[in-house]
């Protein structure tokens, strides 16, 4: 007799059950036409490598090892913090200029970096004694090992720039020794202290004229110091008889010295390569100080 009392105690306190029978009013959907349009559900491996491919572009863009630069244009890189990083530059002399609170250092043309902050550091890295360019790097430091950066221009060029060492090497000699000491280092395929070079014509190119050769500044290759810039090309005899090479035939105002080697005298055929020194930054100035007889002497 207690079971059945207390089986029907529990039945009455359950809550009465609503009226479930569909309302009139709404649609009823059948349940594959309501799934019909729902996008598809997510494949995870296809989510898993397109996060793995977004990973690896974001490593690509900031750490990087070697790093082509364009003048203008700013370049993401990590670095680690705590430690020195070593920067590779294209120049010869870099300097660096910066608002944050870094350590730097530069050694020739490396500049080694250090910070204890994980704010991102901004560097404009310049030639010393030249403002015509300047690289943009932004460093983000992380908790990673010291890194080496090489930095190098876009094209492949190297920055033609004034440096205080082509300076110094030009002023610790006598001129005509300078220029001699000059085309005898190009003729050995070296470079004074300071000078650069660029495989490529740049600037004004020297015009030789001579009956008979050939003389070609086009494809060449220019060297720069600090007051003198060279221009390398070449001479082909291009007549059917022997034909000795005239410097005269490069002469102009702003030619400082011209020379060919490894030879003067040419056979029909025959090339040489072609040495213009040129000034630098020339200016010609004519000054008349006395009065011509033919205008009266006055």
């Amino acid at each position: 007799m207690r079971k059945v009392v207390a089986v029907i105690t529990a039945c009455m306190m359950l809550p009465a059950i609503a009226d479930v029978s569909p309302d009139p009013s709404i649609p009823v959907v059948p349940a594959g036409q309501a799934l019909e349009n729902l996008p598809p559900p997510p494949d995870s491996h296809r989510v898993a490598r397109d996060r793995q491919a977004s990973d690896s572009a974001g490593q690509t863009a900031t750490e990087r090892t070697r790093i082509t630069l364009k003048p203008g244009t700013n370049e993401l890189v990590k670095v680690a913090v705590n430690h020195l990083n070593r920067i590779v530059t294209p120049y010869s002399e870099p300097r660096v200029t910066t608002s944050s609170q870094v350590t730097t250092e530069v050694r020739d043309n490396v500049i080694y970096i250090g910070t204890t902050e994980t704010a991102p550091i901004t560097l404009f890295i310049t030639e010393k004694g030249s403002e015509d360019e300047a690289l943009s790097v932004t460093l983000i430091p992380r908790e990673i090992p010291p890194r080496e950066i090489i930095l190098s221009l876009a094209g492949g060029s190297q920055p033609l720039t004034i440096t205080r060492k082509a300076e110094s090497w030009e002023q610790a000699q006598p001129y005509i020794a300078t220029i001699e000491q000059l085309f005898r280092s190009l003729a050995r395929g070296e470079l004074p202290p300071g000078y650069q070079f660029d495989q490529g014509p740049k600037g004004q190119l020297p015009a030789c004229r001579q009956t008979g050769l050939r003389i070609d500044f086009s494809q060449g290759q220019t060297v720069l110091g600090n007051r003198l810039i060279v221009h390398i090309g070449v001479a082909t005899n291009a007549s059917s008889k022997p034909l000795e090479f005239i410097e005269d035939a490069c002469g102009d105002w702003d030619v400082a010295a011209v020379a060919a080697f490894p030879r003067n005298a040419l056979q029909p055929g025959e090339r040489t390569e072609i040495y213009v020194a040129m000034k630098r930054d020339y200016v010609r100035e004519i000054t008349v100080k006395r009065p011509s007889l033919l205008r009266g002497g006055r």
